[in-house]
């Protein structure tokens, strides 16, 4: 059934597995993180730290959709995605450094707003190259990848930080979100040059090169 989804779906698929690896390490382990780590850190800290993440991607998120939006063709929607995760690369390295509570909020306000940046480009791009008579299974097949990719991540991170310490499991992390920021270079050749050719009926392999 692969061989039916297009190209960029499956490129797109990948750096999704991939940036869910690099975050799915740290979640089941970053209250740990903060409250055994971090000067002053706290459960309270934690609840804060959540808080910055969701202020920070909600601040962020409607702006970048009406921005994309507003723009024809997907140039722009390529590079907001490609901001967003450099950005979301950017933070388990970060963590390496931080110290006191106000180093976290930060960060987390950093990953919020990256995801604002990330997820209305991705899921705007994913969503028009989609298979006619196919997004159910396109879909699924992100989800099913996505999903098993989180979970091996969120049992593997516990071991790795046990066995080698917070800094080796952030360094993961990080090169692992590295490698799907890079993974977006390869869906630059499918990206529509004028959006509207998405919608247009006809196109029996949306994404695909000669379909922009």
């Amino acid at each position: 059934m692969l061989k039916k989804v297009s190209t960029i779906l499956l490129i797109l698929i990948w750096v999704d597995v991939l940036v869910l690896s690099a975050f799915g390490l740290l979640s089941p382990i970053f209250a740990i993180f903060v409250t055994g780590q971090i000067h002053g850190g706290t459960a309270t800290v934690v609840a804060f730290a959540t808080a910055a993440y969701l202020v920070g991607r909600s601040l962020v998120q409607l702006p970048v959709g009406r921005f994309i939006d507003k723009h024809s063709g997907e140039k722009d929607d390529y590079a907001v995605l490609l901001l967003g995760y450099a950005m979301l690369t950017a933070v388990p390295f970060l963590y390496l450094i931080a110290k006191t509570p106000t180093h976290i909020y930060i960060l987390q306000g950093i990953l919020g707003a990256a995801d604002a940046l990330a997820i209305p480009s991705y899921l705007a791009i994913f969503s028009r190259h989609l298979d006619r008579d196919h997004e159910g299974t396109e879909w699924s097949f992100r989800s099913v990848f996505t999903s098993v990719a989180a979970a091996i991540a969120g049992a593997a991170g516990g071991m790795i930080a046990d066995s080698f310490g917070f800094n080796t499991l952030f360094i993961v992390a990080g090169f692992l979100s590295l490698f799907s920021t890079l993974s977006i270079i390869f869906i630059k050749p499918f990206i529509y040059e004028e959006r509207a050719k998405a919608l247009l009926p006809g196109f029996t392999q949306v994404g695909s090169p000669k379909a922009k």
